[in-house]
């Protein structure tokens, strides 16, 4: 989708947090309407990309500067995608 074209490397290149959790921010916000509900469930999603990656913020997890890869973009947004999964309810529900 378009509408997330821009949170790639960061946040429009700046190498901020990882666009795949920013999508999954947004995510959460649609489903949830308690935003006290999204921000404990947004927190529990970074702590668990942050200890399967070692970072959240692009610019570490693309090893700019230390020239250590920590985590692909692709597989960034696949555990992004993971972890939100948890909270989304299931349509069988």
């Amino acid at each position: 989708m378009n509408i997330a074209n821009s949170f790639g490397a960061g946040m429009g290149n700046m190498e901020g947090t990882c666009g795949g959790l920013v999508g999954a921010g947004m995510v959460l916000g649609m489903v949830n309407k308690d935003k006290a509900k999204s921000m404990k469930q947004m927190r529990e999603i970074m702590a668990k990309f942050q200890e399967r990656n070692g970072a959240t913020q692009c610019k570490l997890l693309k090893g700019v500067g230390t020239k250590v890869v920590l985590r692909e973009c692709p597989d960034c947004v696949a555990d992004a995608a993971e972890f939100l999964e948890e909270y989304i309810p299931s349509s069988r529900e």
